[in-house]
């Protein structure tokens, strides 16, 4: 039974260092929810969660804030998620020097080790405010905020950031909201992402 688990192990680290992936590469994720379907529908995009690629070895991980909060797992937890019928969008920095430096082997430790001293652990923030905080002073972070947020730990970007105006559906965004939307509030999403000139898109994974 051991060596069946060591074995589909290997396989999937196989599968997942065959198709590219780097750290510091961006994976956008379609899932299926109705909170899901509202970002889609404001952000005109099919992806409503991301996370950030960290290489290790033979593994590929990623990084993410969900529900149960700020964490890092494994390529296939992650892309469990993804909505039946629907891809990942894997994206890198266009400019070579970026990618290139965000995935050597002195940034790529120095980002995992930023990732686990500061983010890890931290709570998932339903608000979507920039800067929000929770009942013991730490901070609260969505998915799209939180690679932004750790990648300007080891790098200096243009990173994308917008007024946001939940005007899709904006009467059921209050209601979620509890009568206290944050229009123009700062913020992001994976839609920002998709639409920004500073990725290449470099397939569906």
């Amino acid at each position: 039974m051991k060596n069946i688990v060591l074995i589909a192990l290997a396989l999937i680290s196989f599968t997942v260092k065959a198709q590219g992936l780097q750290t510091g590469d961006i994976l956008l994720q379609p899932l299926y929810c109705r909170l899901c379907e509202l970002i889609e529908a404001e952000e005109q995009s099919i992806y409503s969660h991301m996370g950030l690629v960290i290489q290790r070895e033979t593994e590929t991980y990623v990084i993410e804030s969900f529900g149960s909060g700020v964490k890092i797992v494994t390529f296939a937890e992650f892309n469990k998620k993804t909505q039946r019928g629907q891809k990942l969008l894997h994206l890198r920095f266009k400019d070579p020097a970026m990618a290139k430096y965000i995935s050597s082997t002195q940034t790529d430790l120095t980002l995992l080790l930023r990732f686990k001293s500061k983010y890890e652990g931290l709570k998932y923030d339903e608000k979507f405010l920039w800067n929000n905080i929770d009942e013991n002073g730490k901070e609260k972070l969505y998915c799209s905020e939180l690679v932004v947020k750790l990648l300007n730990e080891v790098m200096v970007w243009d990173y994308p950031i917008k007024r946001m105006h939940f005007s899709q559906y904006f009467e059921e965004w209050d209601r979620y909201f509890g009568g206290y939307t944050p229009v123009d509030e700062w913020g992001n999403s994976p839609g920002d992402f998709e639409k920004s000139s500073q990725f290449i898109h470099l397939g569906e994974i």
